[in-house]
């Protein structure tokens, strides 16, 4: 007998589901586990595997189709049964989504140029409140961040953070020797990683009733872009630029030689290479720097100021430059790096430090100084988009200074945040949609996923000194349950106060778990909270937050686990 594919129920408030996309064609065989389809319910898309080998035999519920749970969508035929046996049921109750392109009468018509984490949310945000949207995108769905950058990097800083573990196995009381890196491997999974991601990312869109063009967006006019490839014209009553970021490049001797790697070419490296110097020393170099160290490839950071990753809180970064020295890379600090000379099978980095001139040797030179917004073929003069500093400006609405026409993201410059690019997107398409909501800056958190990782939200010691009167509470995680559980008591929690008023100003963690601790700062900041509140509120234990509180305690009256 034919097995019924059903609309599974994947949560206790799940009624019905939306088939996105078949990854099956009748006739196709089936093994175990493999998917057959795309969902989308409540927000979030599933992937529903076969439940047995078999035959998918028939298709009774197309794509695009909601049907309730329960409703047998599908039959798949077991091995040696006929096509014949899967007789067609009832037809499932459906409902039919309106035809893209064909939107009801008086419906917004948004256009956003790029796909990646400033552009698809927006898209998705514009459609849910009942616009029509067209997605422009010259690359792949997901943008820098899930291609280039936040998400393949991270995978691979968890690889390499697995290689730290097998190396202090035994102070755990495991033994584990003899162990190996297959980098390839590593690649592999990277790149799995990525390739989910970016299929979630379309079938989210494409359940949104999104229309994604691929290609290359150039302003006509104040309401009309051109797709360059093809000559298509996109008009739109409304229209978000989130064309993002590039790498950047320092005008110096030798920069464009055949060693030279760029942050995205780090990612697509098929071998690793026998030694690196990385030059500038912010979050991406420190953790292209981590990583590498922990695959067994020798390291040195070459960094203009007189510390590692810039703009972090001066304590907070000592810290960290301290641990990534003592991991084996070789940190050289306020150095201006003169000149590249390429040689066969190396180059030779030379550098300046005050009057002394000093090089380094390293088969490949990676360049991490940071990244430049990039409008570069959108063609924004001919509609007039003001642009200072290499940035697009734009008011607290995210408005340019062409009616109708938005920004967001790193094309506008400033704080060149993955999560900051999602927030300002769909700000803009709440306002292009009738609301009148500011932008709010207020507690915009930062991450860097180094071993240990550090987290920031609001202003540093530094800045909270130029400001007002404050208060700081400090809490180190030698004093901590959980970090001594895990292994990690190099760390310290950071919480400053406006000593009038109480209110947090900023939290600095180092430490583990840092980059997921630090959502409670954020929202605490987001309510105004005062350090007494967040000393007095219950924190579970054992748990790394514990030191949060702990260091709020120390403004509020004194933290209880230290002397």
């Amino acid at each position: 007998m034919p097995v019924d594919i059903v609309m599974p129920k994947l949560g206790l408030t799940m009624t019905e589901g939306l088939i996105v996309e078949w990854r099956k064609k009748e006739g196709d065989p089936v093994k175990k586990g493999e998917v057959l389809f795309v969902l989308e319910t409540e927000k979030v898309t599933y992937e529903v595997e076969a439940p047995e080998d078999g035959t998918l035999g028939k298709i009774l519920v197309p794509a695009q189709q909601t049907v309730p749970v329960g409703a047998v969508v599908g039959m798949l035929l077991k091995p040696g049964e006929s096509a014949a046996a899967a007789v067609p049921a009832a037809p499932a109750p459906a409902t039919k989504s309106p035809a893209a392109g064909q939107p009801p009468a008086g419906k917004k018509k948004i256009v956003i140029v790029g796909g990646g984490v400033g552009g698809y949310p927006a898209a998705i945000r514009a459609a849910r409140m009942g616009a029509e949207v067209t997605l422009i995108e010259r690359d792949a769905l997901g943008g820098t961040c899930l291609n280039w950058g936040c998400i393949p990097t991270k995978a691979l800083l968890q690889s390499a953070g697995v290689v730290q573990t097998m190396k202090e196995s035994e102070t755990f009381g495991v033994k584990c020797k003899g162990f190996e890196v297959d980098f390839g491997a590593v690649m592999v999974r990277k790149n799995a990683v990525v390739a989910q991601l970016t299929r979630g990312v379309g079938a989210l869109l494409k359940a949104k009733k999104v229309k994604v063009i691929q290609g290359t967006a150039s302003f006509v006019d104040a309401k009309t872009l051109q797709i360059r490839e093809t000559g298509e014209e996109v008009r739109g009553d409304a229209i978000l630029i989130a064309s993002g970021s590039v790498p950047g490049r320092i005008p110096i001797e030798g920069i464009d030689g055949p060693d030279i790697m760029d942050s995205n070419q780090v990612l697509a490296m098929k071998t690793l290479p026998k030694s690196v110097v990385v030059i500038g020393g912010g979050v991406i170099g420190v953790e292209f720097a981590q990583f590498l160290i922990a695959m067994g490839t020798p390291v040195t950071i070459i960094e203009m100021l007189p510390g590692l990753v810039p703009g972090v809180d001066k304590e907070i970064a000592a810290l960290l430059q301290k641990r990534i020295t003592a991991a084996g890379v070789n940190v050289v600090t306020g150095a201006a790096v003169k000149g590249i000379a390429h040689r066969k099978t190396e180059s030779v980095v030379t550098y300046a430090i005050g009057d002394k001139t000093e090089s380094v040797t390293a088969e490949k030179i990676f360049l991490t100084v940071g990244r430049k917004p990039d409008f570069s073929l959108l063609n924004i003069d001919k509609v007039g988009i003001k642009h200072e500093r290499g940035a697009i400006v734009v008011n607290e609405f995210m408005e340019t200074n062409v009616p109708g026409i938005y920004a967001a993201g790193d094309v506008i410059g400033g704080i060149m945040l993955a999560h900051l690019a999602s927030a300002e997107g769909e700000c803009a398409v709440r306002n292009m949609l009738g609301h009148r909501e500011a932008m709010s800056y207020r507690a915009v958190p930062s991450c860097i996923y180094t071993t240990p990782e550090v987290a920031s939200v609001g202003l540093t010691e530094e800045k909270a000194k130029e400001r007002c009167e404050i208060q700081v509470g400090r809490f180190p995680l030698r004093g901590n349950g959980k970090a001594l559980v895990l292994n990690e008591t190099e760390g310290l929690v950071k919480v400053i106060s406006d000593r009038k008023h109480g209110e947090v100003l900023g939290v600095h963690i180092i430490g583990p778990h840092a980059t997921d601790m630090i959502a409670e700062a954020v929202l605490g900041m987001t309510m105004e909270m005062t350090a007494e509140e967040l000393a007095g509120a219950i924190h579970p234990h054992p748990t790394v937050s514990e030191a949060i509180m702990e260091a709020a305690m120390v403004i509020a009256g004194g933290a209880i686990h230290m002397p």
